[in-house]
């Protein structure tokens, strides 16, 4: 992630601990949460707790396709 670019005003930093800090503006989240999706557990939405929510939603939509699927339903 360190290495693309999101948005041309995007502020980016490495931590102590080694991982990367990104911050975008946006107005629509619709292709940021897309965007995000895509990286699958290795990113972690911190702030603003909407998109947080939005991002948790969706991964919990699609854990839940699997997990029926698994149980043959």
């Amino acid at each position: 992630m360190a290495d693309e670019q999101w948005h041309p005003q995007q502020e980016g930093k490495f931590l102590p601990d080694g991982s990367y800090e990104l911050r975008i503006p946006y107005a629509n989240e619709t292709e940021l949460v897309m965007d995000i999706l895509k990286h699958g557990a290795a990113v972690e939405v911190i702030a603003p707790e909407a998109l947080r929510h939005t991002i948790m939603e969706n991964l919990r939509r699609a854990q839940e396709k699997y997990l029926l699927r698994k149980n043959g339903k």
